[in-house]
């Protein structure tokens, strides 16, 4: 594949002039979606400054725009206690709490997702007395339309369980995995996404 580097020219078709120069400039580009990609190189007509073609290697980016304006947020109002949990794992691995509360979330949602007994161990402990004190803690995951998909139907193969129930359960959950112990898989599970955050 070749890389075009800015400044570089080429030849595009124009919708009413045929073939054109075009020189190659990063800028932003707003999507047919109202979605804003921010500098991205693109082929842009000498005369008019308009964007006639998209090289190959800006598609990843522009995909990755477009992936996240799909990307959903799952919530959750949870005891204080549960941020305190959250705080104490990223300090486990000595990573910032911010980036890796939300992962560790996702990691046990996504393995509840394709494990029914991880699934009936979140719902169970979505119940546990530490997940039912006063919800003073708004946490927010964002995560791929997907993943909230099969939490959403995960939480209804349960009697009175929600995504936010499930969330709940999935901190406890780490707590007893990580913080108590017992899970050593799983633990050398999150150590490989705490280096990935």
């Amino acid at each position: 594949m070749k890389i075009i580097q800015e400044g570089e020219k080429g030849i595009a078709l124009a919708p009413e002039s045929g073939r054109v120069p075009v020189v190659y400039k990063y800028r932003d580009l707003t999507l047919d979606s109202g979605t804003t990609v921010k500098n991205v190189l693109v082929g842009v007509h000498e005369e008019s400054d308009e964007v006639l073609v998209i090289p190959a290697q800006s598609t990843p980016r522009i995909k990755e725009a477009r992936e996240a304006a799909k990307e959903e947020v799952l919530e959750a109002r949870v005891p204080r206690e549960l941020e305190d949990i959250l705080a104490l794992l990223a300090e486990h691995y000595g990573v910032t709490p911010k980036k890796f509360s939300p992962a560790v979330i996702r990691f046990y949602l996504h393995s509840a997702a394709s494990s029914p007994p991880l699934a009936r161990r979140l719902d169970k402990l979505s119940r546990a007395r530490l997940a039912h004190g006063k919800r003073y803690a708004r946490i927010r995951v964002r995560c791929e339309a997907s993943l909230s998909e099969k939490v959403t139907r995960l939480a209804a193969t349960f009697s009175n369980a929600n995504q936010s129930d499930l969330m709940r359960g999935a901190i406890i959950a780490a707590k007893q995995d990580i913080l108590d112990r017992r899970a050593k898989r799983r633990s050398q599970q999150l150590e490989a996404v705490a280096a990935a955050v």
